[in-house]
């Protein structure tokens, strides 16, 4: 069994002396030291589950010490220091993990959050972290339709919106006009597929069609309750108010109004939407007198 780096493996045990346990099979295995599984003794055939790196002698060597992130995935991580080999980030590892300088989209800064994707290098026999992610996925095995839910990291920010990586998967575009809410990049939130184009996927932060509209009738009733009752939005609002107070577009908030009223829920005022308070039976909550909870209370 070839044996992948930069994995979390299920290995089983293949032979053993005072200090080390051998891995794998006669022609493919790695060294497990015993220290790293105190108090028990593994017999042969017994599975263990390890990480696989490369040591210092560049040979493939296993560990039980788990790390935060695999080749080939995503993480956000601190950087500890930088020198002219390039910055260091701590994944879990026995050592920390390099992002070489040539693997920088921009030279790296001590104690800043970087996004990168864990990586192996064949040829020189090590691994290495590299903040140029979208040179470093090729989004095979797509298999997404259109209105899928899905896990969405942001990263680096593109002239037209952001690059997303999509379920730790695949990498997509989240153009600016689908963006709800300001972003950062490492952030994490749940999306939707918008677009697939061969290898290329959009995302947005909202549904769609009736699930959208549902949605958003849902969370403008919810605003209303808990401000009093009223909202001062109308057709003349700027986007971007609507979008900043509500989390959705103009037109999606004019469509939940439009809904909203056929079914007398709410009352369109000269200056904004109010709560149908006789029609909905509902009470809402002033702000300024709704209870204030410690920390403690929280929780319960």
């Amino acid at each position: 069994m070839r044996i992948p780096a930069g994995k979390i493996v299920d290995i089983p045990v293949y032979d053993s002396n005072n200090v080390i346990y051998m891995l794998g099979d006669e022609r493919y295995n790695i060294a497990l030291p015993k220290r790293d599984v105190p108090g028990k003794e593994l017999e042969p055939g017994e599975t263990v589950t390890v990480f696989t790196f490369f040591n210092e002698e560049r040979e493939l060597e296993a560990t039980t010490r788990m790390p935060l992130l695999q080749v080939g995935e995503v993480g956000s991580f601190k950087v500890k220091n930088v020198n002219n080999l390039g910055g260091f980030i701590d994944i879990g590892t026995k050592r920390d993990m390099l992002i070489p300088a040539r693997e920088q989209r921009e030279p790296l800064e001590e104690g800043r959050m970087v996004l990168v994707i864990l990586q192996v290098d064949e040829v020189n026999q090590r691994l290495f972290a590299s903040t140029r992610i979208a040179s470093h996925m090729r989004n095979l095995g797509i298999t997404y339709q259109r209105g899928d839910e899905v896990d969405l990291i942001i990263a680096e920010k593109i002239e037209i919106g952001n690059r997303v990586i999509i379920n730790g998967k695949h990498i997509g575009v989240m153009f600016r006009q689908e963006m709800l809410k300001p972003v950062r990049e490492g952030e994490k939130m749940k999306g939707y597929i918008r677009k697939i184009e061969g290898k290329d996927i959009t995302v947005s932060m909202s549904k769609e069609g009736e699930a959208l509209l549902t949605d958003a009738k849902k969370n403008l009733m919810e605003f209303l309750v808990n401000n009093n009752g009223y909202i001062r939005l109308n057709d003349d609002s700027d986007p971007e108010e609507i979008k900043k107070r509500l989390r959705m577009s103009k037109g999606t908030f004019k469509k939940a109004v439009g809904m909203l009223y056929k079914e007398q829920k709410v009352i369109i005022t000269k200056f904004g939407i109010k709560l149908n308070k006789e029609e909905t039976g509902l009470q809402t909550v002033n702000p300024k007198e709704a209870p204030k909870f410690s920390k403690r209370n929280k929780k319960d």
